[in-house]
C-alpha cells in the first residue's frame, strides 16, 4: 500500500472499526479499517477512490451517483450501442491492475 493509497493518505479520513448495517455509507474520500458492511448501500460519487483495509462485505449494494453515475452510464451507452469489445477491454484492464500503474 503506497502513502497516497493507505491510511496517511491526506485526501481520505480515516473510519475505523466501524459496524454498518442497513445504512447508507458515502464512500468517496474515506479510508475503511476493520470495517463491516451489512446490507448496506456503499454509495460511490466519483471522488478520491475509498480505500477498504481488513473489511467483510455481506451482501452490499453499490449505488453510483454524480460523476460515477455519468461514467458507468457513459459505458453502458458503448456497451450496448458502439462495440461492448471495448468495455470488455476496459474490464480486462481493471481486472490485471489498471489502478497500479
Amino acid at each position: 500500500m503506497t502513502e497516497r493509497n493507505g491510511p496517511d493518505d491526506p485526501d481520505r479520513t480515516q473510519v475505523l472499526n466501524q459496524h454498518f448495517t442497513g445504512e447508507r455509507v458515502v464512500l468517496d474520500g474515506k479510508h475503511f479499517e476493520d470495517c463491516t458492511f451489512e446490507t448496506c448501500d456503499l454509495v460511490y460519487k466519483g471522488g478520491v477512490p475509498p480505500n477498504f483495509v481488513r473489511s467483510d462485505f455481506a451482501a452490499p449494494r453499490f449505488v453510483f451517483e454524480d460523476a460515477a453515475q455519468s461514467t458507468v452510464q457513459f459505458m453502458s451507452a458503448i456497451y450496448n450501442g458502439i462495440d461492448e469489445r471495448i468495455i470488455e477491454k476496459t474490464f480486462d484492464e481493471i481486472r490485471s491492475g489498471f489502478g497500479d500503474r
